[in-house]
């Protein structure tokens, strides 16, 4: 059976109908996906801020209980300690920041594709979706 008398019957439209659903669907849940994916990552960068704070508030605690243990004239290497594991903090929280900066940078850049995919072919779905007759299969755009 030819592809026109293939349409022209009801399992023809039917399969038509269903690709069109398909290609729609397909093109929904994808930005949809880009959008949560930006949320998500979002989250993260502001989970990864407020563990920065926390490690943040433990350096400047370190450093004081340091103090403190110098003034008590606890052995030098004691205090030491202390001051490194600060240190090593704050190295760590250069780090966080760095990786909080790129995950919100990630994120803006799964909205920003979101939108251009959806400036794209938005119009495109759109007219898919509105057409008087049905849409012929997707092997008949692919080469156009």
């Amino acid at each position: 059976m030819g592809e026109l008398e293939k349409a022209d019957g009801a399992g023809g439209v039917i399969e038509t109908a269903g690709g069109v659903i398909e290609t729609v669907v397909t093109y929904g849940i994808l930005l949809v996906q880009l959008a949560a994916a930006g949320v998500k990552l979002r989250g993260l960068s502001e989970r990864v801020r407020s563990t920065y704070e926390y490690v943040e508030g433990c350096s400047a605690s370190v450093d004081r209980l340091a103090d403190q243990m110098a003034r008590l004239a606890v052995d030098v290497d004691t205090i030491s300690e202390h001051r490194n594991a600060a240190a090593v903090m704050r190295q760590v929280l250069a780090a966080a920041e760095a990786m909080a900066a790129a995950t919100e940078d990630l994120a803006t850049l799964f909205e920003e594709t979101a939108a251009a995919h959806q400036a794209d072919y938005g119009p495109v779905a759109d007219a898919a979706q509105s057409m008087p007759v049905p849409m012929a299969e997707a092997e008949f755009y692919s080469n156009r």
